[in-house]
Order: C-alpha cells, then sequence, then structure tokens
C-alpha cells in the first residue's frame, strides 16, 4: 500500500471521534462512538475505507457502491430476491401478520425489517459466525433471482455513464465492501449503506445480532428440535427502502 493510501485501523482511528455528529446530523441514527455503545459507519466513511482498501478514486468505489444498491432496490420492488456474491442475499420478508410490540415503547407494532438478510457462508466464515445451515446459505446465494457480481456491476454503471467502473475495479470494489463491512462488524460496529445519489435515503444497516436458544419444530417432519445460540447478520432497513417494498 503506498504513502498516500491509509489504512484502514488509521481511518477508523481518525473517524470514530467525529461519527456521532456526522450521523447524528446527516442521518439521525442516534448512534455514538462511546463506550458501550455502538459506533456506525457512514456512506463517506464507507467509500472512503472502500477506495483505500481497493486502491480506487472514490468515485469509482462509490459508482460500485450505489450500482449494489440500486440493482437490490429494483430487485425487491419486483418481489425478485438479490445477491451481491461473497456478501449476502436480500428477498422479502414472509411473515404472517401479527400483533407485536416496538422494542423502544410499550405501544405500537413491532420494529421488523421487511428485507431478509442472509449472509453468504464465506462472509459468515469471515465473521467467525455460526451461519446454520450452510447448504441452505449456500443455495440463496447461488440462486437469487438478481446476481450482483463485478461484471453486472461494470455493466450497469457503463449504462449510467461513460466513465463507468470496468470488470477488474468492480471486483476489488466488492472484495473491499466485503472486507470493510467484515472489519467494521467484528469490532461490534453498525455499518449503514445509503441507498444511491440521495444520501439522505439509507438503503439499511447492519449490525451483529446474537439469536438465543430456542425451541423449534423441523419443517419436514414436525417434530421438536432445539435451535442454539447463534450471532447473525441484522439487516435493518432504511425508511426509503421499506416503503418502496411494502
Amino acid at each position: 500500500m503506498s504513502k498516500g493510501i491509509m489504512s484502514q485501523d488509521e481511518l477508523s482511528r481518525r473517524t470514530v471521534l467525529r461519527r456521532s455528529a456526522i450521523l447524528s446530523a446527516s442521518l439521525g441514527l442516534g448512534a455514538v462512538a462511546t463506550t458501550g455503545q455502538a459506533a456506525a459507519m457512514n456512506k463517506a466513511e464507507l467509500i472512503e475505507a472502500m477506495a483505500s482498501h481497493a486502491g480506487l478514486s472514490k468515485s469509482d468505489a462509490k459508482r460500485a457502491l450505489d450500482a449494489f444498491t440500486s440493482a437490490t432496490t429494483n430487485a425487491l420492488q419486483k418481489g425478485d430476491s438479490a445477491v451481491l456474491i461473497g456478501f449476502g442475499s436480500f428477498s422479502i420478508s414472509k411473515r404472517s401478520a401479527r400483533t407485536g410490540r416496538n422494542p423502544r415503547s410499550r405501544n405500537g407494532p413491532a420494529d421488523e425489517s421487511p428485507v431478509t438478510f442472509d449472509a453468504c457462508p464465506e462472509f459468515a466464515a469471515a465473521l467467525d459466525l455460526n451461519p446454520g445451515k450452510g447448504d441452505e446459505a449456500s443455495a440463496r446465494c447461488r440462486d437469487a433471482d438478481v446476481v450482483i457480481d463485478a461484471e453486472y456491476i461494470a455493466i450497469e454503471t457503463g449504462r449510467e455513464s461513460r466513465e463507468g467502473v470496468s470488470a477488474s475495479d468492480a471486483e476489488r470494489a466488492i472484495e473491499a465492501f466485503v472486507s470493510v463491512a467484515t472489519e467494521a462488524l467484528k469490532k461490534g460496529d453498525r455499518l449503514s449503506v445509503d441507498g444511491g445519489a440521495d444520501e439522505s435515503e439509507v438503503f439499511g444497516t447492519f449490525s451483529i445480532s446474537k439469536r438465543s436458544a430456542r425451541t423449534g419444530r423441523n419443517p419436514q417432519t414436525g417434530k421438536e428440535i432445539q435451535i442454539a445460540a447463534k450471532n447473525v447478520v441484522e439487516f435493518k432497513t432504511g425508511a426509503e427502502l421499506s416503503k418502496a417494498v411494502n
């Protein structure tokens, strides 16, 4: 890495103290970098980190990121699933109607994401998670309706601008995004991804969540089974994405 390119550790140390002010002003997520509370990386910091990791310009890193969020949003709006290779798959949640409670208040409906995110096995392995049934996770990442890879991003960015991202640069951008996401989540931070040109429209926020052990049922036999506690990647949709898919 050249002297002019900041390492991720240096970037993290430099930005962690100003994340609270940035997030409060632009995203309103209320995440602060104080003891006992998770920090959050916003879009500008994510793009800077991706560019640093991949040796790309910030504009190319932004184009690649926007192509991913736009393609995923468009697929979900149509009811299709989408996968970013090496990262995870997105699909519309299919939950039965029921009454719940908002965990932040004693009244009102529970705050649930209308989009389901499943980490691809390699991303789950990088995070040291227990991904559950690996074959099922692999199938979701392999058989999605829209597969977002380097070639896909190169084509989409080429349509948007004469200065499209090449397939080789798109591959580096994807790898950098997954690497930055892995580092942030392993530290206990949240990763906020904005959706497209309007940075006020948050695509969604990724974080690590622990699911307690519970009793479930085998869908094939109906017999009770014990499901072990495990950590998972939780995806909370932004307001605009939620509105688009509802």
